[in-house]
């Protein structure tokens, strides 16, 4: 017959195989990494941003121009030279063969003109009164891109003078608990039932005529009956088990801060 308890004791010896300080060392490792890793990319963003606005402007614009997406591109030139015709909303096309009056032209220059910290012009007028769009588009393409690149560099330095948000622990809890348990039962039950019974009978009988002797008549019989029933229930039952929960909590309270930059 299986023993459950016995069961129950062997799986309560196997509480090493689980790993919960291989568990709770991870969990802690882990958290540590990823508060020191947050940091070093706050440090590394702070860095990047210092060195981009510590470059002149044109450097700035020439190092980033070719990353304006064309997207850009087309929303600047929609607002600038709209076309309720064109299906980029911009009088600008590849394919066109219209030319810039002076209303436009103006605009266009306005809209692009760059000057540095000091009033320097970096970049003037691109196009005049009655310039063919087609044979300006590289050119229209490459000073939007400028214009939005110096639009970038004024923020950043926009950015500095306000100071960085940045993150900050300022109290961490690591919580682990480990839950293990084992049960077991073993039952056992028998029913046994006897049933008996015996029965004697006696039967007589007798018929008499006129004359008593001759005619007498008798007949006499027994019996003997016995039952005997015998019927026995029995049934085993073995339960046995464990049960493991790792729990694992990491709360981490952060306030943030600025750090003033000087570029």
């Amino acid at each position: 017959m299986a023993n459950g308890t016995q069961a129950a004791v062997t799986e309560a010896t196997r509480l090493g195989e689980i790993g919960y300080p291989e568990f709770t060392t991870k969990l802690v490792s882990d958290t540590f990494d990823a508060i020191v890793s947050a940091n070093i990319r706050q440090t590394e963003a702070y860095i990047d941003l210092l060195n981009q606005v510590s470059k002149s402007l044109s450097t700035f614009i020439n190092d980033t121009k070719d990353d304006i997406g064309g997207d850009l591109i087309l929303q600047f030139l929609a607002k600038v030279l709209p076309d309720k015709e064109s299906d980029t909303g911009t009088i600008v096309a590849n394919d066109s063969t219209a030319t810039l009056d002076a209303s436009q032209a103006d605009a266009l220059n306005n809209a692009v003109a760059i000057t540095d910290e000091n009033g320097n012009e970096v970049q003037g007028n691109v196009v005049s009164d009655g310039d063919v769009i087609r044979n300006k588009y590289d050119v229209i393409l490459d000073v939007v891109a400028k214009r939005i690149a110096a639009d970038k560099y004024s923020l950043l330095k926009e950015m500095v003078k306000l100071g960085i948000l940045r993150l900050v622990v300022e109290h961490g809890v690591i919580e682990t608990r480990l839950t293990f348990n084992t049960y077991g039962s073993t039952f056992y039950n028998k029913n046994t039932s006897n049933y008996n019974r015996s029965d004697f009978n006696f039967r007589a009988k007798a018929k008499t005529g006129s004359f008593l002797s001759p005619w007498v008549k008798a007949s006499a019989s027994t019996s003997y009956s016995s039952i005997n029933i015998s019927t026995t229930n029995e049934s085993n039952r073995d339960i046995s088990g464990s049960q493991v929960q790792i729990y694992g909590r990491v709360q981490i309270d952060f306030k943030t801060d600025y750090l003033p930059l000087n570029a």
